[in-house]
């Protein structure tokens, strides 16, 4: 059967945010750098294009999971089906500030969430505070159930990017995904901290309203640009959702949740078709993902605890950068391939980037 892109969702997913990511990573770069952190960048940078295995630069994001524990059970997320294999925990203020200190040289921005929801860390504000402290950006996503603070004391926390995870217009449509959610604790939330920025004439955070385009939501994609707007989001942003890393029924949940093939058989932009993408894998230089407990993981798409690289509390992290697990998955990328003394990791059975 020929592909042909269903074009209500192209035109969607064609179509930039008003605020593009490009805009966005040109602030943080303008606003955080220092001389070091600039030579760390462009040295990384110029070991990415050729490939390096062993590093003499560092990440200069830091994605940083401040909890992997969730309040909703959405389906495709492991966290949400509560999966095993991994230990679950919130990470603790002290052990947050040692992560900080130690790349804060380098850093121009730390993420604050990966597979939980950051907001139920009871020092979410003061982490954000401390990265402020320490001319670090950040940013974080959130299902926004739960806020237990006021919007005023988030939008003064220094918090610079928001992402609120808001995947429907109506509760039915809404909690398919979103399971145990509501949509009307979101909505207010996210009008609450609207409002508060316009109390306090912020302009951060920048909120994004990030909409998972799935086959049972994608006829709410113009209702939901047209809230947006009402509510005054700076970024209105559909994209498609993601499958799990590793998941071994890829087919069957393609057809339960994309909406590759509607009813009258026509299919959407291949984005959905999770094609590899070219260049080589980006994470493997310009970041490090770390676990409430210190583990190092390759990327954000990896969670179990057996697939991780190292701990930054029982190792120097530079011994961890370079070690056989960080050079193997480098070498996967290069036009020589595998290393002769080879360790198997994560890596080697990732589909996200071409080899």
């Amino acid at each position: 059967m020929p592909q042909v892109i269903h074009p209500d969702i192209e035109k969607i997913l064609a179509k930039p945010p008003q605020y593009t990511r490009l805009k966005r990573h040109l602030g943080t770069l303008l606003h955080h750098s220092t001389l070091k952190k600039l030579i760390n960048l462009v040295g990384i940078e110029c070991s990415r294009k050729i490939r390096q295995q062993t590093l003499s630069f560092f990440p200069y994001i830091i994605i940083v999971d401040t909890g992997n524990i969730c309040n909703l059970r959405c389906p495709l997320c492991p966290t949400g089906c509560r999966e095993k294999g991994v230990s679950r925990h919130f990470m603790e203020l002290e052990d947050f500030r040692r992560i900080v200190d130690y790349f804060a040289p380098w850093a121009y921005e730390v993420t604050l969430h990966n597979w939980g929801e950051p907001f139920l860390n009871k020092n979410i504000l003061k982490m954000i505070r401390y990265c402020a402290e320490k001319n670090i950006g950040t940013n974080l996503s959130s299902n926004l159930n739960h806020m237990p603070f006021s919007p005023e004391e988030l939008v003064r926390s220094g918090l610079e990017y928001l992402i609120v995870s808001l995947d429907g217009t109506t509760q039915d449509i809404y909690e398919k995904y979103r399971v145990s959610g509501n949509i009307d604790t979101v909505l207010n939330n996210l009008k609450a901290i609207i409002q508060a920025k316009e109390r306090l004439n912020s302009n951060t955070p920048l909120i994004e309203w990030q909409f998972l385009v799935m086959k049972h939501n994608y006829h709410q994609i113009a209702e939901a640009k047209e809230l947006s707007r009402q509510m005054g989001v700076d970024v209105m942003r559909f994209i498609p959702v993601g499958l799990p890393f590793d998941a071994s029924d890829k087919e069957k949940l393609m057809k339960q949740w994309y909406p590759y093939m509607l009813d009258d058989d026509t299919y959407i932009h291949d984005r959905f078709l999770q094609k590899p993408i070219k260049g080589g894998c980006f994470y493997l230089y310009r970041s490090v993902t770390i676990t409430p407990l210190g583990n190092v993981a390759p990327c954000c798409a990896v969670w179990k605890d057996s697939d991780n690289f190292g701990n930054v509390f029982r190792e120097d992290f530079r011994t961890i950068w370079n070690n056989k697990c960080y050079t193997s998955a480098r070498a996967l990328f290069t036009e020589r391939g595998k290393l002769p003394d080879h360790i198997t990791t994560c890596c080697d059975r990732c589909s996200i980037f071409e080899r």
